[in-house]
């Protein structure tokens, strides 16, 4: 019988990332929720995976420093400070500069392996900047009229038993009471994620939290890429749907704690980019490695 650390209960609720995961690898997902929960196991050590667990994918650090350097700019001009462009940039570079420098101890691809990469570290430190002028030259522009009320902070709100967690980038107001919820991507336009969910799900937290009708809420993509930010709209039934893909994704979710109800898919690649690559009996990462060695 599974023997789960009390805050498990305590804290366990469905969230978009969460959800993402479970659809990629169940067994990923069983190791980071589930695995670093355990009181005890036979078959890993607990320790290690919540040290592992820490690790970023090298393919998100560019979005992961952006955000962080937006969040703390957005914070600047709250408290009556001016964003400062140049000064965002500065931060980026130094930030990617200290990933480089650490690569082996705290990105998730060449902690398992994978050659040093310089070039990726040059490609993201000129995009990224680029990135970061298009939101200080043609994004934050737009943003100047609306009235902010917060932004890159964790929620939870229920839908029916479930506990959902939502942490949206930014949260404003038109002159008309219209709430306006950003959600900052760093991607290219057309991701194949399923925004409508995501977003869906930040609209379902604001109209509990702020009183409103889907008919008040606009909410956005802010492509950082290109500029181009498309809105979405949410008729009562779409969100219906939304909830009920919530709570029988969770109810999946939480249906069994044992292992092997939590299979792998392993994928070379993707095997590559988890976190848990090396201690999953059904990882292909040794076999990437070999492949690489041997030339093929």
């Amino acid at each position: 019988m599974v023997n789960l650390e009390s805050w498990f209960y305590k804290y366990n609720a469905w969230s978009y990332s969460k959800h993402r995961l479970f659809d990629l690898c169940k067994r990923n997902y069983y190791y980071r929720y589930i695995g670093t929960a355990l009181k005890e196991s036979a078959n890993f050590d607990i320790h290690r995976l919540k040290i592992l667990k820490n690790l970023n994918s090298k393919y998100a650090l560019q979005g992961l420093l952006i955000h962080e350097i937006i969040e703390n700019q957005i914070s600047q001009h709250h408290l009556g400070r001016e964003v400062n462009e140049e000064g965002a940039k500065k931060q980026f570079v130094q930030r990617i500069e200290k990933y480089r420098e650490m690569s082996r101890e705290t990105l998730i691809e060449y902690y398992n392996g994978e050659s040093m990469d310089h070039q990726f570290f040059d490609k993201a430190r000129a995009e990224g900047q680029d990135k970061i002028s298009m939101f200080f030259g043609a994004i934050w522009p737009q943003f100047k009229e609306l009235q902010y009320l917060r932004h890159e902070e964790f929620d939870k709100f229920k839908i029916q038993d479930v506990e959902v967690i939502v942490k949206i980038d930014y949260i404003t107001k038109t002159k008309n009471e219209t709430l306006v919820i950003s959600d900052w991507k760093t991607g290219a336009n057309k991701e194949e994620y399923e925004s409508d969910l995501q977003i869906g799900t930040y609209v379902l937290w604001a109209m509990q939290y702020y009183n409103k009708s889907p008919q008040e809420i606009r909410s956005e993509l802010v492509y950082l890429t290109t500029g181009m930010m498309p809105n979405y709209e949410f008729s009562n039934d779409q969100l219906e749907e939304i909830k009920k893909k919530i709570v029988e994704d969770f109810e999946k979710m939480n249906a069994s704690y044992e292992i092997e109800d939590y299979p792998s898919n392993p994928e070379t690649r993707k095997c590559l980019s988890c976190q848990f690559g090396t201690i999953c009996p059904d990882s292909k990462l040794k076999e990437y490695l070999v492949g690489c060695k041997d030339g093929s």
